[in-house]
């Protein structure tokens, strides 16, 4: 446990009141750290946060809640600035929240959306880390952990924008790593497969596409929130001391192993109307 131990480490993590991001911060209390709960919905934030500290808390206040919206960079600075006083500083940063407001073909694309794509998912996240930084830095050094997806080392036509942007989230990790080595601050990127979420409901409750997306997975499901909340925990942690600059696939071997990716036509049309957030 005690390479796993995240006691008097504090983390912030974002999109953080459901799926994946409500699972990381899950384990991150599970294993000792106190975290602040955040997201677009005040209520939700402070929702988490209550039941993080009944489970985890022991009577003391592990977690609290404070929101941010991810499209709105004037809210960057103050969101670091109340989560590092909420617990006297931020050792661990999960950026995960993220938007996908346009699912079609590339040349459907909106331009006001993708705009909005790569802004609010590149450059609000690039802000969010060197507004971390300083403090993180002051503190001895740290762990910024970025979500990317699966979509950002394949061809997906019918989400360009968004794999566009999740590869930057990727490559925007390798650069963060080696300008802030010196300051003992590690970036990693993980990059889920296809997950069980609110968001990704449409395909997991569809038996059709389910098979069909399972047989492009060697090991033979679909990802669950906590599989993506290990590996923060791992790189949060001791455990991952030694690794920066990192892309970590999650997604059942789908990439690496090369095994053929399902038909896009049924997935998109299954997602089309959904709005990830």
């Amino acid at each position: 446990m005690s390479l796993f131990d995240l006691t008097g480490k504090v983390a912030l993590v974002t999109g953080a009141t459901k799926g994946i991001g409500r699972g990381v911060v899950e384990q991150l209390a599970a294993f000792g750290a106190r975290t602040v709960v955040s997201s677009r919905d005040g209520a939700q934030c402070e929702k988490v946060a209550d039941e993080l500290n009944r489970t985890y808390g022991k009577g003391a206040q592990i977690a609290t809640g404070i929101a941010w919206d991810i499209g709105k960079r004037e809210q960057v600075e103050p969101l670091a600035r109340a989560a590092d006083a909420a617990f006297g500083g931020i050792d661990i940063l999960v950026c995960n929240a993220a938007v996908l407001p346009f699912i079609g073909n590339s040349a459907d694309t909106p331009p006001e959306q993708f705009d909005r794509i790569l802004l609010d998912n590149i450059h609000h996240n690039f802000r969010l880390c060197h507004a971390v930084r300083p403090g993180m830095a002051q503190r001895g050094g740290g762990s910024m952990i970025l979500i990317g997806s699966l979509s950002g080392h394949t061809a997906s036509p019918h989400t360009m924008a968004y794999s566009i942007a999740k590869a930057g989230i990727a490559h925007m990790a390798r650069c963060l790593a080696d300008e802030l080595a010196s300051q003992r601050i590690r970036v990693n990127c993980i990059a889920p497969g296809l997950v069980r979420t609110f968001s990704s409901r449409p395909l997991w409750e569809n038996p059709e596409i389910l098979a069909s997306m399972t047989a492009g997975i060697p090991l033979g499901r679909i990802g669950e929130p906590s599989d993506i909340a290990g590996t923060v925990v791992y790189l949060a942690s001791q455990a991952g001391s030694y690794v920066t600059g990192t892309v970590l696939m999650v997604d059942g071997g789908q990439v690496n192993l090369s095994v053929p990716s399902p038909t896009a036509a049924g997935v998109v049309s299954t997602l089309s109307g959904v709005q990830f957030n």
